[in-house]
């Protein structure tokens, strides 16, 4: 366990017993409790000797890659269940995140990689060495061996990564044992996004059409549509046609076209053009990455369902206006970032905007619309509207807020009108933050 566990951040007792384990064992003591018969003490064991400097880490680290004990921890909110072999090497692996914290070298972490590869054992800690390897010609016999003979998933995606043509009819054959007998080709279609040939062709259409009566989905079809998509050629855009009208529930129709979306974002090219606006403009389906790139390709079109994003029940013009965006506020926020853009071309339908959204955004977004008012008075009246009912302490506050920059004794004491009708104004800890918002800004 960590210091602070479950939702609660509770520390727990057994830290407490942890620290004292620090402060009283010596280091040859830590040393032997590494190979105490109860796996969770050779855990704090190791643990304990990761935070000093004059221990040989990767020397206990290659004793104990068959120590396939489970533990139970608890990091925070995460719970897990692992052996402690894994539980060593993620102590112990060196990382961006912590550059300060006693790690093992990265000379070592290439050594360990190549034991936990070439050694056999059952750690998890192995598929994340294959996946990290670099597919070198001294490699590839013991790669394929570990596909072949030990049915290593990870081994697959590596292999594929180089790129042999003897390996096709392995790649295409590759199946995991699945609950669901339809399912069991997660890293085959990775693979095969590695090493995407024609001879895989057949394998991927006879699967997706196999999707198309389901009444759930599966998680594997998410790679299913990158291993398509990866072809960037005519009849991967065939394939990825075929779920818009051909599957059979419109409820998991939902899963089939997000699947598509992502496929053709990580696989982009300009075939799937036409793909990014059917989706954007049927499927209402888009990230702020797909909508900057539509909107280089398209600034008339992408600024007509800009306006439908943002206007409720908006018909799309046909329009020959090309938008100004050499000059708008940028911003990682989808929907600021549209405003920003209407901002800059057009400040009568920015201002309708912002005032329809005021009154209707949910309590995510409000504050985008709240912070373009700029104590202009045509947002008060949409601004007080939204106030007399607000029961929602993040929006009241943040509605408050906005009015009282307005600095006019009028708009304040309409505040406190307000209040006296609106009850929850006056609850809970949002009934406190508006009291202590008020008495700041001397409202009484």
């Amino acid at each position: 366990m960590d210091s602070a566990v479950y939702s609660s951040g509770t520390r727990p007792k057994q830290w407490d017993n942890f620290e004292e384990l620090i402060n009283i064992a010596t280091k040859s003591e830590l040393l032997e409790l590494t190979n105490h018969p109860n796996g969770v003490v050779r855990c704090y064991a190791f643990w304990a000797l990761s935070n000093r400097t004059d221990v040989d880490l990767f020397a206990i680290l290659k004793n104990h890659l068959n120590d396939y004990e489970l533990v139970n921890t608890q990091f925070g909110c995460i719970g897990n269940q692992e052996m402690v072999g894994d539980f060593y090497i993620q102590m112990s692996e060196p990382n961006e995140y912590e550059p300060e914290a006693r790690k093992i070298t990265y000379k070592e972490l290439s050594k360990l990689d190549s034991l936990l590869i070439y050694k056999p054992n059952k750690l998890n800690s192995r598929y994340s060495a294959i996946a990290r390897s670099e597919p070198t010609e001294k490699l590839y016999l013991k790669i394929k061996e570990l596909v072949v003979n030990e049915k290593n998933a990870s081994a697959l995606v590596t292999l594929a990564k180089y790129k042999n043509v003897q390996d096709i009819e392995i790649i295409k054959n590759f199946k995991e044992a699945t609950k669901d007998e339809e399912d069991g080709y997660f890293y085959t279609y990775i693979a095969i996004s590695e090493f995407p040939r024609l001879e895989f062709i057949p394998l991927l259409e006879h699967n997706l059409r196999k999707t198309l009566d389901k009444t759930h989905f599966s998680g594997e079809w998410s790679e299913l549509y990158k291993a398509i998509a990866s072809y960037k050629n005519e009849k991967a855009i065939e394939l990825l046609e075929i779920p818009f009208t051909k599957v059979q529930h419109q409820d998991i129709k939902k899963y089939h076209i997000d699947f598509v979306f992502d496929a053709i974002l990580e696989f982009q090219d300009p075939l799937y053009d036409k793909l990014l606006w059917k989706i954007w403009e049927e499927e209402n389906q888009r990230t702020l990455q797909s909508y900057k790139y539509l909107f280089s390709l398209n600034p008339a079109k992408a600024y007509e369902l800009t306006k439908r994003e943002l206007i409720e029940n908006y018909q799309i013009q046909k329009s020959d206006f090309i938008p100004n965006i050499s000059n708008i506020e940028d911003s990682e926020n989808f929907d600021e970032y549209m405003l920003n853009i209407i901002i800059a071309n057009d400040k009568q339908l920015s201002d309708k905007i912002i005032y329809y959204q005021i009154e209707t955004a949910n309590v995510h977004n409000l504050p985008i619309y709240t912070s373009k008012v700029n104590k202009q008075n045509i947002f008060v009246k949409a601004l007080f509207n939204r106030l007399e009912n607000a029961d929602n302490p993040h929006i009241y506050l943040n509605l408050v807020k906005t009015l009282i920059d307005f600095k006019s004794s009028d708009i304040n004491n309409n505040i406190l009108e307000v209040r006296k009708h609106n009850k929850s104004m006056n609850e809970n800890w949002g009934g406190e933050a508006l009291d202590e918002l008020l008495k700041k800004n001397e409202i009484h």
